[in-house]
């Protein structure tokens, strides 16, 4: 498994800076609406966050090692990208989530499921049949792991659509953003 997707995982169980623990008094959400005082995440939010770490990875190379000075610039980054500490947590962790969900979907077959129904459309009935017998609940468990239902739940139906819809771009800056994590001294 790639340390990309591992990483991931385990930002996935990482409370963000800001968040408040919940009270049984907390109101519930509906589906697809985003949790209580979460943030909405909008394209533009979105843009925002690509900004900033554009800016950042750019900036950080010159501060090299000075934590004082990355720190700072980072800040300001933040700011001139129009974005509060809460809406970079909340960004960070829904885009967190979702591009975990999705390199999970990859790894346990999600995508490899779509493709072998492709496959099996091309059989005869009693044969897609057997093939379907075979195959089991793996099916089920695939498309569960594709939805992204608990990031939806959790987030919003709008904020998986708005990070979903620039995916690509979101998970290379993501990466990077690791990679950046990852090489810093220690």
């Amino acid at each position: 498994m790639k340390w990309h997707a591992l990483l991931a995982l385990v930002l996935m169980g990482c409370p963000p800076r800001s968040e408040e623990p919940t009270t049984a008094a907390s109101p519930p959400t509906s589906p697809g609406s985003p949790l209580q005082g979460t943030p909405t995440i909008t394209a533009e939010k979105l843009d925002a966050w690509l900004r900033y770490h554009q800016a950042l990875a750019e900036l950080s190379k010159d501060a090299g090692t000075n934590i004082k000075r990355l720190s700072v610039l980072e800040r300001d980054s933040r700011q001139r990208a129009g974005l509060s500490e809460a809406e970079l947590d909340s960004l960070e962790e829904c885009i967190s989530a979702v591009v975990a969900q999705r390199t999970i979907a990859k790894l346990t077959g999600a995508e490899a499921v779509r493709d072998f129904d492709k496959v099996t459309l091309g059989l005869k009935p009693e044969q897609r049949q057997k093939v379907e017998a075979a195959f089991g609940d793996v099916r089920a468990k695939a498309q569960h792991a594709a939805s992204l239902e608990a990031e939806r739940a959790k987030f919003g139906e709008e904020a998986v659509t708005v990070v979903l819809a620039r995916e690509a771009e979101v998970t290379a800056t993501w990466n990077s953003l690791l990679d950046v994590r990852e090489a810093k001294p220690r």
